[in-house]
């Protein structure tokens, strides 16, 4: 509204002056030039009296611009004064606002870089119900995360101090996902150095940076074109199984989801089958696979019993994985009561 209200007073002006330039040259004959340097000298009230007019029609039309112009002058200074400190204010207190966003963040996971592969991690996040924190220097690309209401961070990811804003001793991730190999290995030496626990997967593009992100204390390292063009020929070998996944993973009404189940010493999972752990019969999501240790054990028999520091990782629609949380949630809550009561 404001910024629409600068431009027609802008509008406004320059008819003024155009108006005032064409009045002064009928009446007193001025040149282009003189006429146009008395008319702006009368509507910024500057006045230096080195042109004077000798005519009643040009006395008229001063008066009248003195009458309108200066009030249209004076009107478009405060507007342009208005948008100015609104725009202070606003960036002041956006600051203050995401400052205070991020100090009350726990676990959440920061994103570096927010072009083609950043975007796409964040509303990936997004859809999980991830808390997250945005850390890019394009300025245009910064404001459009905001306006998508994501909590923006415009800085260099590189720096110890932008990460240290970003919550990175409080954070439970981090991704590095900026264009370039050498600021993903900068960025995971930096986080490492920062919290050590932090887990951190980094974006590469050449085959030859893995072993350095590696190296740098990157969890993971992801090759986007490897991962296009796996799925691009996959695509064309097995196109009915890829357009399955695919279905699955980004169909909104089927909400296909693989969670895992990390299994604790009071559960009450442990040293039970999967076949009698109830995990399918009463959620109806499957077990796919069992990390034990550094041992995957992947399609699992149903007699395979589960141990404590197990993780499970279960495959299933979005409402079953909850109903698998509640349960065993449940299941930890009435096993700790059934174990107070005998006790007693």
């Amino acid at each position: 509204m404001l910024e629409k209200r600068i431009g027609l007073t802008f509008l406004a002006l320059l008819v003024t002056i155009l108006l005032g330039t064409v009045g002064m040259i009928l009446t007193e004959h001025l040149s282009f030039a003189q006429a146009i340097y008395l008319t702006v000298q009368t509507i910024t009230t500057v006045g230096y009296g080195d042109i004077e007019v000798h005519s009643n029609a040009g006395h008229i039309v001063l008066v009248i611009l003195m009458l309108v112009g200066v009030g249209v002058m004076l009107y478009f200074a405060g507007l342009m004064m208005a948008f100015w400190i609104e725009g202070q204010m606003a960036g002041v207190y956006g600051r203050r606002k995401m400052k205070k966003k991020i100090e009350r963040l726990q676990d959440h996971i920061i994103v570096c870089g927010a072009g083609r592969v950043g975007r796409q991690v964040l509303y990936r996040l997004r859809k999980e119900g991830a808390l997250c924190v945005v850390i890019e220097q394009q300025e245009d690309l910064a404001n459009e995360l905001i306006d998508e209401g994501f909590i923006v961070i415009q800085s260099d990811a590189t720096q110890d101090e932008t990460l240290k804003k970003a919550g990175i001793n409080k954070a439970k991730g981090l991704i590095s996902a900026l264009p370039e190999d050498a600021l993903n290995v900068f960025v995971t030496l930096t986080a490492k150095g920062l919290n050590p626990g932090i887990q951190v997967v980094s974006r590469m593009d050449k085959l030859e940076s893995e072993k350095k992100l590696l190296r740098a204390g990157a969890d993971k390292v992801i090759s986007p074109a490897i991962l296009g063009g796996w799925r691009m020929a996959m695509s064309i070998l097995k196109p009915i199984s890829v357009e399955y996944i695919e279905t699955v993973i980004h169909d909104h009404n089927i909400t296909m989801d693989v969670e895992e189940l990390r299994i604790n010493q009071d559960s009450c999972l442990v040293g039970k089958t999967l076949a009698n752990s109830g995990i399918k019969q009463q959620t109806g999501a499957i077990v796919i696979a069992i990390l034990r240790k550094d041992k995957v054990i992947s399609n699992p028999d149903a007699d395979e019993v589960i141990s404590q520091g197990d993780l499970l990782i279960v495959f299933g629609l979005r409402e079953q994985l909850h109903r698998l949380e509640e349960v065993a949630a449940n299941l930890i809550k009435l096993e700790s009561e059934n174990i107070q009561i005998s006790s007693d």
